[in-house]
């Protein structure tokens, strides 16, 4: 072989050489700087609570149009996030953020008690949430009675503590909870407290398109034990009568079962008036297993609830480090799976109020790998943009479906007719038309398209979930330059309970 040869062989091998290892480099790069794709749950809760706070207390103002381009904006933030419900607070302390005929409208609108504001921050609530496609649950503070130290003004309707001085709770002597910078309770243990709520509940109910009730504060107060609350004159009477307390429970039993009382009877008026509202209820972080925990400091039963069928989502508000000796945050979130024994779905509570960043991202990982349904951040204003991309980026990378309630409902929708796909001049379009009407005539709430490089489409995978649209929508316009011709598409169909039809037809994408 001469010479030259030989070189250029050698001087070939290298710049192959050179050239794999330059390959390899931006292979490596494009892996580091893109995050990697991952498989995700298809039915996962992802949730905020929106307060009160959140929404009134940054506009000093109190002026309406500020106020709802804040919830419009925040509304559009996690929905381009990836998440799929929010926990709107429309009741703090018997008052009102909606239209109400029990209670008066909040100071927080106004700057005054029982002011109308002029506009109604749930009903804008429902309809900016549902553009979105979000679940809007009007989240209420259940028992709380008051906030402050000075009394409510009078008002029309009259605010419930003027009204009835003899709900609040009261300590082993008799006495009256004092008012304070936090809240004072009404007692669940009086029936005319717990009718009251579900009046204004079933008002809320009645009157809006909410697609759940979320009790918050569904308990006795902070101390109870200590304190006594509530020795109030009607509690002693009922839980020494054979008529209210006819099992002969003890004092702490007893008061359990006032608050079971108070969640049966609401799930049951709720669902009398319309059957596919949901539910759920914000608890304590721990359920029995430590010094503050939800059964034995303030009475509060979420496991009964589940057992007798009175609740469809609970939320424990797991605001713990992983790294706490007790209570550490992996640990509760796998005791909240092994309580729980009923087909209801938990989503832990996340408080990303106050830890770290990094924090809630392993937290997230935590819910996950326990099996747990989903998740919910505490508050909305914790959550700023970088988080938010942060979220889309790594965590909750494609939609996810909310939990199937199949209690509530067990008949799927059909599935869609006439599922097309057309390329058009400078637009995809994707249509199709309502399903046939079911046995139990639901309409359709969402529609759900998957794809995948791969057919038949997986609807088992969440990252085969391309979009989710408005029940309403029967077509929808897409970029072509969003790389969708390399793809199958199926589309699938939703009801209230979140049940799910069968796939149509796989198509791809026609010339």
């Amino acid at each position: 072989m001469k010479p030259q040869t030989k070189y250029l062989i050698r001087w070939l091998a290298i710049a192959a050489f050179a050239l794999a290892l330059v390959l390899l480099f931006i292979s490596l790069f494009q892996n580091f700087i893109k995050p990697p794709k991952i498989n995700l749950p298809v039915r996962e809760a992802r949730a905020v609570w929106m307060s009160r706070f959140d929404y009134t207390e940054r506009f000093k103002t109190h002026d309406p149009d500020s106020i709802r381009a804040y919830i419009d904006e925040s509304f559009r933030q996690i929905h381009d996030a990836n998440f799929n419900m929010v926990f709107f607070q429309v009741r703090g302390n018997a008052d009102a953020f909606y239209q109400s005929k029990y209670e008066p409208w909040s100071i927080l609108l106004t700057g005054t008690l029982g002011k109308n504001p002029g506009w109604d921050p749930l009903e804008f609530a429902i309809q900016t949430a549902h553009k979105y496609g979000l679940e809007l649950h009007a989240w209420i503070n259940t028992f709380p009675a008051w906030r402050g130290l000075e009394n409510p003004i009078l008002t029309t309707p009259l605010h419930p503590y003027l009204r009835h001085p003899e709900w609040i709770v009261c300590d082993n002597s008799g006495k009256p909870m004092p008012k304070s910078d936090h809240y004072i309770s009404f007692s669940p243990g009086i029936p005319a407290v717990r009718d009251h709520i579900v009046k204004v509940v079933a008002d809320i109910v009645s009157k809006y398109d909410v697609d759940g009730i979320h009790f918050d504060y569904i308990r006795y107060p902070e101390n109870s034990p200590e304190l006594g609350y509530s020795h109030d004159r009607i509690s002693i009477r009922r839980f020494k009568s054979p008529e209210s307390n006819p099992l002969n429970l003890n004092w702490d039993d007893w008061q359990r079962d006032q608050v079971t009382a108070f969640i049966t009877k609401a799930y049951d008026t709720i669902t009398s008036i319309k059957p596919y509202v949901k539910v759920s209820a914000s608890v304590i972080g721990n359920y029995q297993t430590s010094g503050w925990n939800g059964y034995n400091v303030v009475y509060q039963d979420a496991r009964r609830w589940a057992e007798i069928d009175k609740i469809d989502m609970i939320v424990p508000m797991i605001y713990y480090r992983r790294d706490y000796r007790e209570n550490s945050f992996p640990t509760v979130v796998k005791e909240w799976k092994e309580t729980i024994h009923k087909e209801r779905p938990v989503l832990a509570g996340l408080g990303a109020y106050a830890l770290d960043w990094d924090e809630i991202l392993l937290e997230i990982d935590d819910t996950r790998n326990n099996g747990l349904s989903g998740l919910v951040f505490f508050a909305i204003s914790s959550l700023d943009s970088e988080k938010l991309a942060s979220l889309k980026s790594t965590k909750f990378q494609y939609p996810t479906l909310l939990p199937a309630l199949s209690w509530k409902d067990t008949i799927p929708p059909m599935t869609p007719n006439n599922f097309q796909i057309a390329k058009e001049e400078k637009q995809v379009r994707f249509s199709w038309t309502s399903p046939d009407v079911p046995k139990d005539h639901e309409i359709v709430q969402q529609y759900v398209i998957y794809r995948s490089k791969f057919k038949p489409v997986d609807t088992t995978r969440g990252e085969n979930i391309f979009v989710i649209v408005s029940g309403t929508q029967t077509e929808m316009l897409v970029d072509p330059k969003k790389n969708i011709d390399d793809y199958f598409y199926t589309i699938t169909a939703l009801d209230h309970a979140r049940n799910e039809s069968k796939p149509s037809s796989a198509l791809r994408v026609e010339d």
